[in-house]
């Protein structure tokens, strides 16, 4: 077999001709260390999850993240250590796979027995701000401030 270059894979998988260029560098890496906001990234796995969809896991959503059912359906494909692989690996695989007609099957999703996740106290119904909680550490130090203040006049 040809040993493809990463754009003729990037081509291979859908990614139009510019794209497939600026996606090379990223087909280097593993998806465990590549970031996963990076264009390039969201760019190849929106591909790579169309590609799965089509192969049969029609669970997969095309959100240019790994999300649960993508992961599942990558293991399916390639095993459980595909984080480990090449983003060229594994869209190799993936092009192979629709070459040779693989059918996937959807992820098997827990049931949701309608019971809310537990949590860690009052503070998770806190919506995520930048700094965190030293934000609201903050906020509730200068609160306290200015409510003293009221009460001493």
């Amino acid at each position: 077999m040809k040993q493809r270059t990463s754009r003729e894979l990037a081509l291979a998988i859908g990614i139009g001709g510019f794209n497939a260029s600026s996606v090379v560098q990223t087909m280097m890496q593993s998806p465990a260390t590549t970031d996963p906001k990076m264009a390039a990234v969201v760019m190849l796995v929106r591909h790579v999850q169309k590609a799965l969809f089509e192969l049969g896991a029609t669970d997969v959503a095309n959100t240019g993240y790994i999300d649960t059912a993508t992961y599942y359906a990558l293991e399916q494909l390639l095993g459980p250590s595909w984080m480990r692989m090449s983003w060229a690996e594994t869209v190799g695989a993936v092009v192979d796979a629709k070459a040779s007609k693989t059918q996937l099957s959807p992820a098997i999703q827990p049931a949701d027995d309608g019971v809310p996740v537990a949590t860690s106290g009052v503070l998770d119904a806190l919506p995520a701000v930048p700094g965190g909680m030293f934000t609201y550490a903050i906020g509730a130090y200068l609160l306290y401030r200015a409510m003293r203040k009221k009460g001493s006049a």
